[in-house]
């Protein structure tokens, strides 16, 4: 078995030494293993790790083909000392074994790397030596669930500063409008971060049901890639994104830049809904505005807006009337009669909204 040698730094912390480096992403791949859950002659066998999710590694391969990928924070391995050949303050020689390494934390960014070389990237690595299963198991669990998380909304308002014109950009746009345009039926009831509003619902929850209808979450970095190979100035026009506008029915309007429209059109939808509903509307014992409710209505905003769009009529009163038979519902959508959230009472809510439009 052949050698390498690893230029680190010790970081010594109560549990023990910590052998920060850096390494390749396939070399670490070469020597890596991951203690997964997994069952053994009938017998469930408590591993470290969750099952890797195909989707999420799918997801962090697009974001490596960016410019400007990174991965600052350090992936978290354990080895044992049979592998460390030799050991000073500044370097460690340590074995090439397909068990060398056991990953702690951070397998689904490793295995974006696999079948994916990238030349010009190196991973931090922070090396622990010795550890017991229990102790690996702790920092992983501390690891993903005791530090704070980022309020989802916090990073859409990051994406206001971004230099190109992204889906998601142009869609908190579209919410801001909802938020402070006085004709909005939304008018200051969005949470916007800074704006001082306690609105009925987060910026997340407002807008993530409309990109699902501009494009398909795990493209954002495609995208994003075609926005940076060309001029501030420029827009590009997409020619290999091929989405079916039965899915992606907005597609076609950020194709366009045409932020006016789809607010417009959504305008249309949500004030016939204001009307058609009003003993529900922003009304806090009802789940209309909140995220179940919300849901739901966005479900049934694409269906009557692919009927509309076959008729070539998106007015307010072919909304109005599509949805003047869910005068129905008028204050009956609560959690007494669709539960009080989920998915399950938001799709109930839904079929039963579709089950009463014209």
């Amino acid at each position: 078995m052949s050698n390498i040698s690893i230029d680190i730094i010790k970081v010594r912390q109560p549990i023990g030494t910590i052998y920060v480096g850096k390494i390749s992403p396939n070399l670490l791949l070469q020597m890596s293993t991951v203690d997964r859950r997994r069952i053994v002659e009938d017998d469930e066998v408590l591993g470290i790790q969750r099952d890797l999710k195909p989707e999420k590694v799918s997801q962090i391969k697009n974001y490596l083909s960016s410019i400007d990928a990174t991965f600052p924070n350090s992936i978290i391995v354990n080895t044992t000392s049979n592998f460390i050949k030799n050991e000073t303050d500044t370097k460690i020689d340590i074995e090439v074994n397909d068990s060398t390494f056991t990953i702690i934390d951070g397998q689904h960014r490793v295995e974006g790397f696999r079948e994916n070389v990238l030349n010009n990237f190196e991973l931090i690595i922070a090396i622990f030596k010795d550890l017991k299963i229990e102790q690996q198991a702790n920092i992983f669990s501390t690891i993903n669930s005791q530090q704070t998380k980022v309020d989802p909304s916090h990073n859409l308002n990051l994406e206001l500063d971004s230099r190109v014109y992204t889906p998601v950009k142009m869609i908190i746009e579209v919410a801001q409008s909802f938020n402070f345009d006085k004709d909005s039926p939304w008018t200051n009831n969005i949470r916007l971060l800074g704006s001082g509003s306690k609105g009925i619902i987060s910026l997340s929850a407002f807008v993530k049901p409309i990109l699902n209808l501009v494009y398909p979450e795990n493209d954002y970095y495609l995208i994003k890639n075609e926005l940076t190979k060309i001029e501030e100035t420029q827009f590009p026009k997409f020619e290999n994104f091929n989405y079916k506008i039965e899915r992606f029915p907005f597609w076609e309007f950020y194709k366009r830049k045409d932020q006016k429209s789809i607010y417009k059109i959504l305008l249309n939808y949500f004030q016939a809904l204001s009307i058609i509903l009003e003993k529900d509307w922003m009304n806090s014992d009802s789940l209309l505005n909140k995220t179940t409710g919300y849901n739901a209505s966005m479900k049934l905003f694409k269906d009557v807006f692919m009927l509309g769009l076959e008729r070539g009529e998106l007015s307010y009163d072919f909304f109005f009337n599509k949805l003047s038979g869910l005068k129905k519902l008028n204050g009956a959508i609560n959690s007494v009669n669709f539960g009080a959230s989920g998915l399950k009472a938001s799709n109930d809510l839904y079929l039963e909204m579709k089950k009463n439009i014209s």
